[in-house]
């Protein structure tokens, strides 16, 4: 296939365009934020309200009230719109749900490595926003980077969370990580999860795009994150339901907000034709800010799939992932959520049903409450922020893996961790995510190329000295380490080449890149 850079564009339909519904909610005022900045010191446990001590009750600022109002005033009928988006939804939402409980580890897509998918499995995995990618490593290989890890991260002295016990380690730049993101079964997994997000539909090309809006979706960069060894019996490492990449600025941010505009705005498409697989029609997918509080651990790159490298065999009830296997109508129940309110609260009523019936929710336009969201953290989700979704039975455990298995789920997957490991072995992964070559990921791939070189963690992350001193079990890997062209690209050591084949959108986009 050719080298395509995405170029998501407006298009006038007949009537009102979908570019009037962005821009008035584009129109919104919000307190203009500082740019991202290195993330101070600290854990995995600084990314998230419950783990570093917060609440999920925790109230907003009272100048989210004002955004709350300024965002239903944004447009006429913009409350009718919103109830009547919410009655379709919630018996929508709770089919789906019943679905889910009643599949339980059978509703997870599981394809083959270098497996090309057709129409049917693609659909597959679009609708579950999770994917199990078979025997990317070998077994073997992958079990021979986790005795190296263990090594290393003994032989130096490594930190984590938790401190007495490390577990999630503040590692980035081992020989193990760094041979693993640079592989060329990774790198190849990764770009083809990627080209699952495209322009919308039906949009004609025409109307000429800064470079901060290009997408190139089949030139991978690799985004150095931690790793994960848990013990069995492991009960600290629990991470509840949550979605990473940004809290409240989903409806804070004015870019980021008009991603949503089928789901909130009266002149949009509704949210039954909302794609989460769309870029936007201005590539408002690489431009909204989803880090705007400098949070430690909040992702300032374009993530469209978050993902990790199984180091273990790992199932259900041994510390693995759990995810929400439903994008469309979870993505717009969370996003329609602040604008409602229950009437009367759970124990007021006679029973769950009738607590969740939407007659006993109204509509929300005035108070500064955005469920689940805290400054400077990720939106964090509960059965009492968000009880239509059903979290004690939806949130399913992620089936069986084997060393070398890798799994990826989209941005806007609802996901968690077990909180417990129950098993005999340990339950080990490397995060490895699919990010895309955009200008803003590759600023940021090549400032972390120099944390590479200097062995310091990347702006995203907990600062500090990092690895720069590791000499021990080998020493933490260098530059040099990494020979294959198109790796040294991913790792942002080399400008991405030109090719003679690519659409003009991708050149532009490589030419500005060997110009940084």
């Amino acid at each position: 296939m050719l080298a395509r850079a995405i170029r998501p564009t407006s298009l006038a339909s007949r009537g009102l365009t979908r570019s009037s519904a962005t821009s008035s909610l584009r129109s919104i005022n919000t307190a203009a934020q500082s740019a991202p900045t290195p993330a101070s010191s600290g854990s995995i446990a600084d990314v998230f309200a419950t783990l570093s001590g917060g609440s999920l009750e925790d109230a907003l600022p009272p100048r989210f009230s004002q955004l709350k109002r300024q965002i239903v005033n944004s447009e006429p009928g913009f409350q009718a719109h919103l109830e009547q988006s919410w009655r379709t939804l919630l018996p929508r939402l709770s089919s789906e749900l019943d679905d889910i409980s009643r599949l339980q580890q059978q509703v997870f897509p599981s394809i083959e490595a270098g497996q090309e998918l057709d129409p049917s499995a693609v659909a597959e995995v679009k609708k579950r926003g999770v994917v199990v990618v078979r025997n990317v490593v070998p077994s073997s290989q992958a079990l021979e980077w986790k005795d190296s890890i263990r090594r290393y991260a003994s032989s130096n002295h490594a930190t984590g969370f938790p401190a007495d016990d490390p577990q999630v380690y503040e590692l980035y730049w081992s020989r193990a990580q760094v041979a693993a993101r640079s592989h060329s079964e990774v790198l190849r997994a990764s770009r083809e999860m990627l080209k699952m997000w495209h322009r919308p539909a039906g949009e004609e090309e025409g109307e000429e795009l800064g470079v901060e809006q290009l997408a190139d979706m089949e030139t991978p960069l690799c985004y150095a994150d931690r790793l994960r060894i848990r013990h069995p019996g492991d009960a600290k490492f629990a991470l509840g339901p949550h979605i990473d990449g940004g809290g409240v600025e989903r409806w804070e941010d004015p870019t980021f907000l008009s991603i949503w505009r089928d789901i909130l705005s009266p002149r949009g498409q509704g949210w039954t034709r909302f794609d989460n697989w769309s870029l936007g029609p201005r590539g408002e997918r690489m431009t909204a800010r989803t880090a705007m509080y400098n949070g430690p651990g909040q992702c300032s790159v374009f993530r469209p799939w978050q993902g990790w490298l199984s180091l273990s065999h790992t199932g259900p009830n041994e510390g693995t992932l759990r995810v929400l296997p439903n994008l469309k109508e979870a993505t717009a129940y969370i996003v329609m959520r602040p604008f409602f309110e229950a009437v009367r609260p759970r124990e007021a009523c006679g029973s769950t049903e009738e607590y969740l019936d939407a007659g006993n929710w109204r509509f929300d336009g005035q108070s500064a409450r955005f469920p689940g969201c805290s400054l400077g953290h990720n939106i964090e989700l509960s059965s009492a922020t968000h009880p239509h979704l059903r979290l004690d039975s939806s949130m399913i455990s992620l089936c069986d893996v084997q060393p070398g298995d890798m799994v990826l789920w989209s941005c806007d997957a609802v996901h968690a961790v077990e909180s417990r490991h129950a098993g005999r072995g340990d339950s080990s992964v490397m995060y490895i995510p699919a990010i895309p070559l955009t200008a803003n990921n590759w600023r940021y791939v090549r400032a972390q190329a120099d944390c590479f070189k200097q062995g310091k963690p990347p702006s995203d992350f907990p600062q500090g000295q990092g690895e720069s001193n590791f000499t021990q079990a080998g020493g933490r890997a260098k530059p040099q380490d990494v020979s294959n062209d198109i790796a040294r690209t991913a790792m942002g050591l080399e400008t991405p080449p030109n090719v003679e084949t690519a659409d003009e959108g991708t050149k532009k986009l490589r030419a500005w890149c060997a110009g940084e």
